[in-house]
């Protein structure tokens, strides 16, 4: 079992938008795959009551649950043979990202280009240093700007700064995608052929080959 945690301690960075649908990605692909909400908010939770509602689907499962349950929760996951755990964890430094970045094989960390961004995006890279799960991050660029300085400065921060992962794929056209999700479903889903679900699939495959890459690497060493 793979496990992915979204973390970024400032709002709006599209986290549980993008937890979604890397989740239905995966399930596209034929895994079992479940969502840890770990967000007080609920909202991937609330989320999947609308899913079930409005589609009958109640796939990928999504559970809330708290730090300290975490480790449960995860062991529950793989003992019912899932293939993939995302977890979506609150805008906040808090032992939710503690946990859920301990816990993780990949670290995904969401981020806009502008300045306030730019901020919470060091602060969220040196917190995950300091806990020893910087080298397991990927940055991806979420509704990024046109301005290439801007996108130049994160670029800096990432790989120079702190020697992370930027992926290569940036997400575009973020509110076309949380829209998408109001219908119980992921623009990958409901649009495939639209640019935006092209992308999120893209996206998709290129954090898949980093985890098979990880994983190759942990059994050559194991």
């Amino acid at each position: 079992m793979r496990v992915w945690s979204l973390v970024s301690q400032k709002g709006g960075s599209g986290k549980t938008t993008l937890a979604i649908h890397l989740a239905i990605a995966a399930q596209l692909k034929g895994e079992v795959v479940s969502i840890i909400d770990l967000d007080p908010q609920r909202s991937a939770e609330q989320w999947a009551d609308m899913r079930e509602a409005r589609t009958g689907s109640d796939e990928p499962t999504v559970v809330h649950g708290t730090a300290p349950s975490l480790d449960a929760m995860l062991r529950s996951a793989r003992d019912s043979g899932t293939d993939l755990v995302v977890i979506d964890t609150p805008p906040a430094v808090d032992r939710s990202m503690i946990f859920a970045a301990a816990a993780a094989d990949i670290v995904i960390v969401p981020t806009r280009t502008d300045i306030f961004d730019k901020f919470s995006l060091v602060e969220t890279l040196d917190y995950l240093k300091r806990i020893g799960s910087l080298g397991k991050a990927v940055v991806v660029l979420s509704s990024p700007s046109k301005d290439e300085a801007q996108r130049d400065i994160v670029r800096r921060v990432v790989t120079k700064d702190f020697g992370a992962r930027l992926l290569a794929v940036a997400i575009e056209n973020q509110p076309e995608l949380a829209l998408a999700l109001a219908d119980g479903r992921a623009l990958i889903e409901s649009a495939p052929r639209k640019a935006a679900a092209k992308v999120m699939q893209k996206l998709y495959g290129e954090i898949a080959a980093i985890d098979a890459q990880v994983a190759a690497s942990a059994r050559r060493t194991a």
